[in-house]
């Protein structure tokens, strides 16, 4: 058997690949990434706008505890094995690229604990930081620029050290730091050029320009993008 993760980009559904369509189209079985049970899929929103077909929810817990995480997925796993048992792919669609930060991951863990021959294949998609930048107009990085690419929910000391030798950095899950996220910034600037930018690509988006942008930010689905530019460099 095989589990396909597939990216389907950040948001907006005219961002989500052929090839993605084309192997959800061809799956066995097609499983949708909740957060919480009966809570709203945006992986499953794009997918819907351009195929209609049949998806299973499992959910994957929001908890720092890997071992209630993996426990919890192993539960669903075993629950819904009459539904893959005996089918050759198995597809997960997820928001923005199924190689970053991607849900799937712990999916393909667990499960291949319970059949050790599971393969992976991954589908890549549009991400988030890609889209935030567009969404701005501004390029990320050019020439010899650094860009690093980060989680918020790191340690702060950890994420400083690298914010403070790169040129441009595109921070996910800033919310996870709290009030801390101003602090954060400010110790490892000076930052030319600071945005925020929440549900990127939905109805809802939000772009947030500026010293707000390093507000304790309560939104999940926001990037934190910043830049140190040097004179010259276009905008």
């Amino acid at each position: 058997m095989k589990l396909v993760a597939i990216g389907v980009g950040p948001g907006d559904p005219e961002l989500v690949t052929i090839k993605a369509l084309r192997r959800l189209a061809e799956a066995d079985l097609v499983l949708v990434p909740l957060s919480r049970k009966g809570r709203p899929s945006v992986a499953q929103e794009i997918v819907s706008a351009h195929l209609d077909i049949a998806m299973e929810p499992i959910v994957f817990p929001m908890v720092t505890d890997e071992g209630a995480r993996d426990e919890a997925i192993l539960e669903q796993i075993e629950t819904i094995r009459p539904l893959w048992n005996g089918r050759e792919t198995v597809a997960l669609p997820v928001i923005g690229d199924a190689a970053l930060y991607a849900t799937a991951a712990y999916l393909y863990g667990v499960w291949k604990k319970i059949v050790p021959d599971l393969d992976l294949e991954l589908v890549p998609g549009v991400s988030a930081h890609s889209l935030a930048s567009a969404r701005v107009g501004a390029f990320l990085a050019l020439g010899t620029e650094r860009l690093a690419v980060l989680p918020g929910t790191d340690d702060a000391e950890a994420l400083m050290e690298t914010l403070s030798t790169c040129d441009a950095a595109a921070l996910y899950k800033p919310s996870a730091l709290g009030e801390d996220l101003a602090s954060v910034v400010a110790r490892t600037g000076p930052w030319s050029r600071m945005v925020r930018i929440e549900r990127a690509g939905l109805q809802d988006e939000k772009i947030i320009e500026g010293t707000p942008a390093l507000e304790a930010a309560e939104e999940y689905l926001s990037t934190l993008l910043l830049w140190r530019w040097t004179a010259g460099r276009p905008s």
